[in-house]
């Protein structure tokens, strides 16, 4: 899916009419989304920052560049300033981008941002799709759709419990047929409805990435967030200005390492294996770099060897596990980076992974 360029999407706001479609005290999508907003952010609240982490449902086959676990930290502060970073094994990334755009992180958390209905309101049309019951109770369907119809962003379906207004599950199927389903979890702290849990599936598997589960904790209501610099980026649905953003950037997946598999030997406690046979690519920025790697693919090859010799196969943090083979995919990284003396090199990907048992023929 493509993801749109930075450039803020502006447009007025659409109020549907369900002329008594909806029971209740509700009687407009309007009422529904003043609902939600007076429940997720009553007018004395300034500002909201919490705590969490995200355990990923992956694949056994998963490829190294996923790791198991993710923690995260979100803050925000009236009116629209907002703020989000993701540590992925000690290096911090910050990002906001829109709903069906980049790392299903992203689009995770942006759903429990307590100005959610901003960015509702300013950016998407919402269709009033009936009534339907959740877990006995019932809820409002509502389908959004975003305004902006050259972006690739999919339309989603919000459900919206009846009785207290809070959102209880989004459905948004994306291009390639693959359908991501959330089930949102809430608790009431000070007056305030904050994230509890969220749990992302996807019917079927996007990849090696079955689902994911974010559990929230270490919220602070009102806190001080003077000393976080926010960046500047007043909604989440963005379009592209047409406006020439400068000369492209040279960029491309390395194979050079993906033909011939390289045999290393490993420990392994329960005595099952005694090797490994793996290929990889590498993500890289400069071609001046590919040039390199390609000279130099014989040492290059020795030095993987040596540092996957070095990992336990068993174990919770063993290459067996997808933490365990991320951060190996990362040591074999950075290795190959400062032999070649270059920051370049910007991606790790194990493609072929299979372990020997003694004797066993590659």
């Amino acid at each position: 899916m493509k993801t749109p360029s930075k450039t803020l999407l502006s447009c007025c706001i659409w109020i549907v009419v369900l002329a008594g479609a909806i029971p209740s005290s509700a009687t407009t999508i309007s009422d529904v989304l003043d609902g939600i907003a007076s429940a997720k952010k009553p007018p004395g609240l300034a500002s909201l920052s919490f705590m969490g982490d995200m355990r990923l449902d992956l694949d056994v086959e998963a490829g190294g560049m996923l790791p198991e676990q993710t923690s995260l930290l979100a803050a925000w502060r009236a009116p629209n300033e907002w703020f989000c970073t993701y540590e992925l094994s000690g290096e911090v990334a910050t990002g906001l981008r829109g709903l069906g755009g980049g790392h299903p992180a992203v689009d995770h958390v942006l759903l429990s941002r307590p100005d959610f209905l901003d960015v509702l309101d300013v950016a998407w049309t919402a269709q009033y799709q009936g009534t339907a019951l959740w877990e006995g109770a019932p809820a409002w369907q509502l389908l959004f759709t975003t305004r902006d119809i050259t972006l690739d962003t999919p339309p989603f379906t919000l459900y919206v419990r009846k009785d207290d207004f809070f959102p209880l599950r989004t459905v948004v199927e994306f291009a390639d047929g693959t359908k991501a389903t959330t089930d949102l979890t809430w608790i009431i702290l000070e007056g305030t409805v904050v994230p509890s849990r969220f749990t992302t599936r996807f019917e079927p598997p996007a990849g090696p990435l079955a689902g994911f589960q974010t559990t929230y904790f270490n919220h602070d209501i009102n806190p001080d967030l003077s000393g976080i610099e926010f960046p500047r980026e007043e909604g989440s649905v963005v379009s592209s200005s047409g406006a020439d953003e400068g000369p492209a950037v040279f960029e491309e997946l390395y194979h050079g390492f993906a033909d011939e598999p390289i045999i290393a030997p490993i420990k392994d406690s329960s005595g099952t294996y005694d090797r490994l046979e793996f290929t990889f690519s590498l993500y890289v920025e400069d071609p001046s770099i590919t040039r390199e790697l390609d000279r130099r693919l014989e040492p290059i090859t020795t030095l993987a060897i040596e540092i996957v010799s070095e990992w336990e196969w068993s174990g919770e943090d063993g290459l067996s596990s997808p933490g365990g083979k991320y951060e190996c995919g990362r040591e074999i990284l950075q290795a190959i980076s400062e032999l070649l003396g270059s920051d370049a090199i910007t991606d790790f990907y194990f493609l072929d992974f299979d372990p020997l048992e003694p004797g066993e023929e590659p």
